[in-house]
């Protein structure tokens, strides 16, 4: 972690920095200096989801393929960085008169992000969407993988085209390539479905506890694993390591599939559970370890977003719970989420929509939202978010 930390803190300090310079009236670098040292950054944050480390064991020719998509798009993001920074640039002179080369940095680097969350969710052709499913359903292994849980997005797809017949291996690869053209393209076909409520994973915690409690049991049985870590150890969700997370949520497809859930629906929402967004990938980049330390001993709230902070990332989430006889919130979900992030426009910002969502569950169950003292809480209302820097600093 404090290898991350280090990595995480260069970058966005060259962030700031180039901010700071501006504003204080630094001499400025050359405006195409400038951009080529922004892509820089920014392609080297992107080749870290590309990555297929050693202990990723795969088949030596589908790695070198795969290597090669990775490599090849890897190339393609790199020519189109400089022309979205200028046009970044050309936004935020046309709103401030001037452009802050910081934050320009934060809103394309917020597109990229967007960029990899979008091409987990969308769907690939009928064959591509098929063969995913069949793995998902047959094998343990689609949830198998080494590394940095924050950075598998390519090495778990790849995963798990090894794990289909190779006579299907070429086709996914080539869905896989097609996928990747669409980065940085209108997607007028791409209808995203909303995110599921509650998640796979709250659901599937929700059927555990009715098992402890004695209570109604799934179609499908825990697999050993994870009956011993959930039911044997009593294991909470947070706790569970990455594998057993992403064998949690497969488990709850399955579950899905056999109570009558479609295969589309099912896949959809398996996409949503694994999407790993801004907050998965950064949250905690922005928090000292003597912060966080802290803040889990005391068992306090989360801590207001500073990705938030820093990505000026504002909108509204919607909040809906249920209450026991005696009025107090028993089950909290986010039903909707409206947010806006520089640098995402005409399409859903879906790395940054569940940016709040922590704070938004916590502030459910505290239920300081009563219009006043003593008042009986809404079963739904509505968070507001809108952001500033913090003191002394400026995106």
């Amino acid at each position: 972690m404090a290898d991350f930390r280090v990595r995480l803190g260069q970058l966005f300090v060259f962030g700031l920095f180039v901010g700071a310079a501006c504003q204080a009236g630094a001499a400025p670098t050359k405006a195409d200096d400038s951009a080529m040292e922004m892509a820089a950054k920014i392609r080297t944050e992107l080749a870290l989801p590309f990555r297929l480390p050693d202990e990723v064991h795969l088949d030596a020719d589908l790695r070198a393929e795969a290597k090669s998509i990775a490599s090849a798009h890897l190339a393609r993001i790199q020519q189109l960085l400089p022309g979205w920074i200028e046009e970044e640039r050309r936004v935020q002179r046309a709103r401030d008169g001037k452009p802050s080369d910081g934050y320009v940095f934060f809103a394309v680097f917020a597109r990229v992000l967007n960029e990899l969350a979008l091409w987990q969710l969308e769907p690939g052709d009928a064959a591509y969407e098929k063969a995913t499913l069949d793995v998902l359903k047959a094998t343990p292994a689609a949830c198998q993988y080494s590394g940095d849980s924050r950075f598998n997005d390519f090495a778990s797809r790849i995963m798990r085209i090894q794990a289909m017949p190779p006579g299907q291996r070429q086709a996914a690869l080539a869905a896989e390539r097609r996928l990747l053209e669409h980065w940085g393209k209108p997607r007028p076909a791409l209808q995203l479905q909303p995110w599921p409520n509650p998640l796979p994973q709250d659901a599937a915690m929700a059927a555990v506890e009715k098992i402890q409690a004695g209570g109604e049991r799934p179609p499908l049985a825990l697999p050993p694993d994870l009956a011993s870590e959930l039911l044997g150890n009593g294991v909470k969700y947070k706790d569970l390591p990455g594998e057993s997370r992403c064998e949690l949520k497969r488990w709850w497809m399955l579950v899905s599939l056999a109570q009558g859930t479609s295969p589309e629906a099912a896949l959809n929402a398996f996409r949503y559970a694994t999407l790993i967004g801004a907050m998965d990938r950064y949250g905690r980049a922005f928090e000292s370890e003597a912060e966080e330390t802290s803040k889990e001993e005391a068992g306090s709230a989360p801590r207001y977003p500073r990705l938030a902070q820093r990505f000026d990332v504002s909108g509204t989430t919607t909040v809906s719970r249920r209450f026991d006889a005696a009025g107090k919130p028993v089950e909290v979900n986010v039903v909707e989420r409206k947010i806006t992030v520089p640098g995402i426009r005409g399409v859903r910002p879906v790395a940054f929509e569940n940016t709040f969502d922590a704070l938004s569950l916590h502030q459910g169950f505290q239920g300081g939202d009563a219009a006043k003292p003593g008042a009986p809480l809404p079963p739904v209302f509505q968070m507001v978010w809108t952001l500033d820097p913090p003191k002394g600093e400026k995106p």
